[in-house]
């Protein structure tokens, strides 16, 4: 799956958007993440859904760089 970018977060409102090359702009929440984000986080996402309105938003995003939330680093990907 094609890597993206954190554009935008907001922590007081615990949203932000992901520029990603296959879904342009996609909304994701804390919730989604299992890492703690930050803008210009380098981010897979992982699974998508759909908005109330039908627009997409990303369901499980990780960040292969950053430890968990309450855990250790990801391992690097085996190739």
């Amino acid at each position: 799956m094609a890597m993206g970018k954190i554009k935008s977060w907001s922590e007081e409102q615990g949203f932000g958007y992901i520029e990603h090359p296959e879904y342009g702009d996609l909304l994701f929440d804390f919730e989604a993440c299992d890492f703690f984000p930050e803008i210009g986080d380098e981010v897979e996402v992982i699974e998508v859904g759909k908005r109330y309105d039908g627009s997409l938003k990303a369901k499980k995003v990780v960040c292969p760089t950053k430890p968990r939330k309450g855990g250790s680093p990801r391992p690097p990907k085996a190739f």
